[in-house]
C-alpha cells in the first residue's frame, strides 16, 4: 500500500523537476536570444520578438502613418532644385505632347531618359483626361511618391533580418523622418534611386535569400544605378560585400543585373540614343569638362557640415551610434554608404541631394541599432521582462524626438523648397486668355516651364539687369509679350498694370499685364536663352 501511495509523489517530483528544467531552459535561452549582439537573425524567432499578426499591423500603421506624412507635405508646384521641372517633368510632357524645353543635359545626351518615359504616361492621361488643367502636373507628382514609398518596403526588410522589432523600428524612421518624408515629394533622381537600391540591398545581405530574391536584387541594384549612374560606386561596395559572404549569389545577381541593363538600351534606343552613352557623356561633362563645377563649388568638408545643420547634434550622434550598433550583417550596406559619401566629396560641385542615398541608409541602420543598443541596456540592468513591445515603444518615442529635434533646427522642409508664389502667377497668367505670352524675369526661369502651365502659353525671359533694375526692359520683348512676371515694374514701361502680387521670403512676386496682343519674339524665348546661356 505504502508503495503505491508513493508512485503519485515520485510522478509529481518528477514533473515539478522537469518543469523547473523547462522554466531554467527558457531564461537561459531568453538571456542568450537577447545578449547576442551580432545583429545574426535566429534559425527561430527570437524569445520577446512581437507577434507575427501584431508585427503586421504594426507594420500597416506604420505605412498608413507614413501616407499620411507624405499626403500633408504634398506642395506639387513648390520645388527644392530646377532639375524638379526642367529635366523630368518638362521633359516627360515634351514626350507627351512633341513640344517643350530642351536643356542643354537633354541636347547633349547627359542623362538616362528612364524617368522622363516614366512620368510621360501619367502626363499624357493627365492631358487626355482632364486637358486646360493641372491633372497632368498631379498625376505624374502622385506616381513619382507612390515609388518612392518601395523605401520603406527597404527598410522593413532589412530590419526583419534582426527580428520584426527592429523591422519596425527601421520601417518607423524611414516613413516619418522629416527628410524622407520631403525626398518623396522632390522629382529627383536621387530619390527614385535611393528607394530602389534600398530595396535591393536586404538579399544581398542574407545568406539565406534564395536565387529568385538574389535575382531581383541584381535587377533592383541595376535600375538603380540607371536611374542615378552617380550611386554605382555605391552598388559595387554593397555587392562586393555580399559576393564576398556568398560567393554563390554572383550568378543570379548578374542574371538580374543583365536584365535591368536590357531594359535601360531599350530605353535608350526608344529616346533615339546609342544605349548608355549617356555614361560616357556624363562622366566626361561634368567631370572631365567640369560643368558641373560652374555652378558652384564647395571644400570637402562641406557634406559634413551640411549634414550636422540638417540633423543638429542630438541627432546626429544617435546616428552615428546605431548606425555604428546595427550589426556585422549590416556591414557591408555601412561601407556602401561611408564610400559614397567619401567619392561624392571629393568632388567639387555639391548639392545635399547627391549624398541622400548615404543620409537615408545611415538613418535605417541607425534605427535597427539603436533598439539593439536600447535591448542590450535593459538586459544588463535585468529588466529582460521590457524587451519586446517595451523596448520597440521607447525607440519608436526616441526617434521621434530626434525628427522633431532635427526638423526645429534645420527649418523643415520649408526651408529647403518653395518658389510656387512664381509658379501660381504664372499659371494665373496662363488661365487668362487675352494673355499671348509671359516674360519671366530670369532668376524666376527655373520655377517655371511649359509642363506646369494648364496650357501652352509662350515663354520669353527677360535680359539680365531687368529683375534687378539696372536695364530697361528692351522694347522688342515688351511688344512680344502682353504679360510680365518679375519683381517689380521696370523703369520706363508704363503699360503694364499689376495684377496680383504674392509675397516671398525676401521679396515679393507680381505679374503685369497690358493691353492688346504680342509681335514675334526672335531673340528672348526661353528655349534661346538657355542655349545662348549654356543652360
Amino acid at each position: 500500500m505504502a508503495r503505491d501511495m508513493g508512485r503519485p509523489l515520485a510522478i509529481a517530483r518528477a514533473l515539478a523537476a522537469r518543469a523547473v528544467t523547462r522554466d531554467v531552459m527558457t531564461r537561459n535561452a531568453r538571456t542568450a536570444t537577447c545578449s547576442r549582439m551580432d545583429g545574426e537573425r535566429q534559425t527561430q524567432e527570437p524569445v520577446g520578438d512581437t507577434p507575427l499578426a501584431l508585427g503586421w499591423l504594426a507594420c500597416a500603421l506604420i505605412v498608413a502613418v507614413a501616407i499620411a506624412f507624405r499626403a500633408l507635405a504634398y506642395a506639387p508646384i513648390d520645388i527644392s532644385h530646377a532639375d524638379e521641372w526642367m529635366q523630368y517633368l518638362e521633359q516627360a510632357n515634351r514626350l507627351a505632347t512633341g513640344h517643350g524645353i530642351v536643356p542643354w543635359e537633354s541636347r547633349v545626351g547627359l542623362r538616362s531618359a528612364v524617368i522622363p518615359q516614366l512620368l510621360s504616361l501619367p502626363v499624357a492621361i493627365g492631358h487626355a483626361v482632364a486637358p486646360g488643367t493641372l491633372a497632368h502636373v498631379h498625376l505624374a507628382r502622385v506616381l513619382f511618391a507612390a515609388l518612392t514609398l518601395i523605401a520603406l518596403a527597404g527598410a522593413w526588410r532589412l530590419g526583419s533580418l534582426t527580428s520584426r522589432r527592429h523591422a519596425a523600428a527601421a520601417l518607423f524612421v524611414a516613413a516619418i523622418w522629416w527628410e524622407s518624408v520631403l525626398f518623396s515629394d522632390l522629382l529627383l533622381s536621387e530619390s527614385l534611386s535611393t528607394a530602389i537600391l534600398l530595396l535591393a540591398a536586404a538579399p544581398l545581405l542574407d545568406p539565406k535569400a534564395g536565387s529568385r530574391a538574389l535575382t531581383v536584387a541584381g535587377f533592383l541594384i541595376g535600375m538603380g544605378v540607371i536611374v542615378r549612374v552617380q550611386y554605382a560606386p555605391f552598388a559595387a561596395v554593397l555587392c562586393l560585400g555580399a559576393l564576398l559572404r556568398t560567393p554563390r549569389a554572383w550568378q543570379p545577381l548578374v542574371i538580374g543585373g543583365l536584365a535591368a541593363a536590357l531594359l535601360g538600351a531599350a530605353s535608350d534606343l526608344y529616346a533615339g540614343r546609342v544605349p548608355f552613352a549617356w555614361v560616357a557623356v556624363t562622366f566626361g561633362k561634368n567631370l572631365g569638362e567640369g560643368i558641373a563645377a560652374r555652378f558652384s563649388t564647395s571644400p570637402a568638408w562641406q557634406y559634413l557640415l551640411d549634414i550636422v545643420h540638417h540633423f543638429g547634434p542630438g541627432a546626429l550622434l544617435m546616428i552615428v551610434l546605431g548606425a555604428a550598433a546595427s550589426g556585422r550583417r549590416y556591414r557591408p550596406l555601412l561601407v556602401a554608404a561611408i564610400v559614397n559619401l567619401i567619392l561624392h566629396s571629393l568632388i567639387a560641385h555639391k548639392e545635399y541631394r547627391f549624398i541622400w542615398l548615404t543620409v537615408l541608409t545611415l538613418l535605417v541602420l541607425a534605427a535597427i541599432g539603436s533598439l539593439r543598443l536600447i535591448e542590450h541596456l535593459l538586459q544588463r540592468r535585468g529588466n529582460a521582462q521590457w524587451i519586446g513591445w517595451g523596448s520597440l515603444g521607447a525607440a519608436l518615442v526616441l526617434w521621434s524626438l530626434l525628427d522633431l529635434s532635427s526638423y526645429r533646427v534645420s527649418g523643415g522642409p520649408g526651408a529647403y523648397r518653395g518658389g510656387s508664389a512664381i509658379t501660381r502667377l504664372a499659371i494665373v497668367a496662363a488661365e487668362r486668355p487675352e494673355v499671348c505670352r509671359l516674360a519671366l524675369a530670369k532668376p524666376y526661369l527655373a520655377h517655371v516651364v511649359p509642363a506646369v502651365l494648364p496650357r501652352d502659353l509662350p515663354l520669353s525671359i527677360a535680359p539680365v539687369g531687368v529683375y534687378e533694375g539696372r536695364v530697361a526692359l528692351p522694347a522688342p520683348l515688351e511688344q512680344a509679350a502682353n504679360a510680365l512676371l518679375t519683381v517689380r515694374r521696370p523703369e520706363g514701361v508704363v503699360g503694364y498694370r499689376p495684377l496680383r502680387c504674392i509675397p516671398m521670403p525676401g521679396e515679393t512676386a507680381c505679374l503685369y499685364v497690358r493691353d492688346g496682343g504680342c509681335t514675334g519674339d526672335p531673340t528672348y524665348t526661353y528655349q534661346q536663352t538657355l542655349e545662348r546661356d549654356g543652360l
